[in-house]
């Protein structure tokens, strides 16, 4: 017996590019401020926030690739992306 159509769709719920998406628009503002502002106090514990946010939805993005999987070669390129430009964030900050 197949199972009916919605049951299909939940067992192909694979992690995809869209799981890394979040931790990439929550770097911008870090690598904003990196390159525009001077290193102060105030901003460098703004860009600090910014990536450890970053960091916490790569976190949770690995756990849902644990539970669940990973879909495609675009999925593994977004993952990819994500952890290189959060790495050379954190590279930045810490220089």
């Amino acid at each position: 017996m197949t199972p009916p159509a919605g049951d299909q769709e939940m067992s192909d719920d694979k992690a995809s590019e869209g799981t890394w998406a979040l931790p990439l628009l929550a770097v911008i503002p870090t690598v904003c401020l990196t390159f525009v502002t001077d290193p102060s106090t105030v901003w460098s514990v703004i860009a600090w926030v910014f990536w450890g946010l970053s960091a916490v939805l790569l976190a949770v993005g690995w756990t849902d690739v644990v539970r669940h999987g990973a879909r495609g070669a675009t999925g593994w390129t977004t993952c990819a992306l994500a952890h290189g430009v959060i790495g050379w964030q954190a590279a930045h900050l810490l220089t």
